[in-house]
């Protein structure tokens, strides 16, 4: 029995895996929350949880600053693709040609 509850995740945990006389109870503040997607820090752990969906992430800081450069590094360049594809469309019909 003991066993399983040392494996059952408390809903306002973000450590698994400990018992209750283990571990402290979470202080989670919302961070951000659109629909289907919401982001919480934890205070106590200092851990950042994604929520997208029905999956959960957990993060550090740090992590959370690397994923962010990395998305944002993501949205330029496929803001560039997009533009240039558009210029590459629109200078086809220029020439009267199919894309």
């Amino acid at each position: 029995m003991n066993r399983l509850r040392r494996r059952w995740q408390y809903k306002n945990n973000c450590i698994e895996g400990l018992d209750m006389r283990e571990e402290s109870m979470c202080k989670k503040i919302l961070l951000s929350g659109q629909a289907g997607f919401r982001v919480h820090y934890c205070e106590t752990h200092r851990t950042i949880e994604l929520e997208i969906g029905a999956m959960s992430l957990r993060l550090d800081e740090d992590a959370l600053e690397v994923m962010s450069d990395a998305l944002d590094a993501s949205v330029s360049k496929l803001q560039a693709l997009h533009a240039t594809k558009g210029s590459f469309q629109a200078f086809m019909r220029q020439l009267n040609m199919p894309d």
